[in-house]
Formats: C-alpha cells, structure tokens, sequence
C-alpha cells in the first residue's frame, strides 16, 4: 500500500492562500472613491461601482474598502449624496424635492432620514411643518 504524502503544513497553506488572494491597492480605493465622488447621484449599486473600477469581487473589495476607509460602499455612497444635498440646498434655488430626487434620495423625507443617520443637522428646508415642532 502505498504512502499518502504529508499535506502542506498548516503554516504552509495559510501562506499560499494569502498569496492567491487579490491585494487591493490605495491607488484602486482612490479610483473607487473618485467614482462615488461622480457618480453617487446616479443611484449606483456598490455592485455597479466595483464592477466599474476594479477587477476583484465584491466581497473581496468590500473588505479592503472598510478597512481603508472605515466606510463600507453603502455608506460612502449615501455620504456622498448627503453632500451633495447639502451643497445644493445651500447654493441653488432649486426645490428640495428636485434636489432630493435627484442626490439619489425617494423623497424629501428619505433624504431627511439619511441627514439624520449620517449624524448631520437636517437642513430646515427638507423639513415639514409637521417636523419643525
């Protein structure tokens, strides 16, 4: 009968995983969050934003992106909007509802909703009479 060979000690195969695993750079994290800096407002998908800028999965790019930024993509993403919404109720004189629609938000209230998560002031024009009280 024959011997089996010994498999790779464990230190061995932890190694030659983390070799095959993908590195994310700082330079694609830039790229990624130059893309959310353009394109928040267009209601992307984390999905739709790594499928544009990198060539890892997902998962994978998740991971590195949280620890890089301490944001996960959602997150980057919807701070991205809250920004912008902000710089346009401050600078235009554009509706909210115009402005909400178009930072990606359902309506004045969800964008509300998200000033509130993000732990910003509401800006007092995405609130109703019934909210002011």
């Amino acid at each position: 009968m024959a011997k089996v060979p010994d498999p790779l000690p464990l230190q061995d195969r932890t190694s030659a995983l983390k070799a095959a695993r993908p590195i994310v750079t700082r330079a694609e994290i830039a790229a990624t969050l130059g893309y959310i800096q353009r394109h928040a407002c267009d209601g992307v998908s984390p999905a739709t934003v790594v499928k544009e800028t990198q060539s890892v999965p997902l998962g994978t790019f998740s991971r590195h992106f949280r620890a890089a930024t301490g944001l996960t993509l959602r997150g980057a993403l919807r701070q991205r909007q809250v920004e912008e919404a902000r710089r346009m109720l401050l600078r235009t004189e554009l509706s909210p509802q115009y402005i909400a629609e178009y930072c990606s938000f359902r309506d004045v209230h969800a964008a509300a909703r998200a000033f509130l998560a993000a732990g910003s002031e509401v800006p007092h024009a995405l609130l109703t009479p019934k909210e002011e009280a």
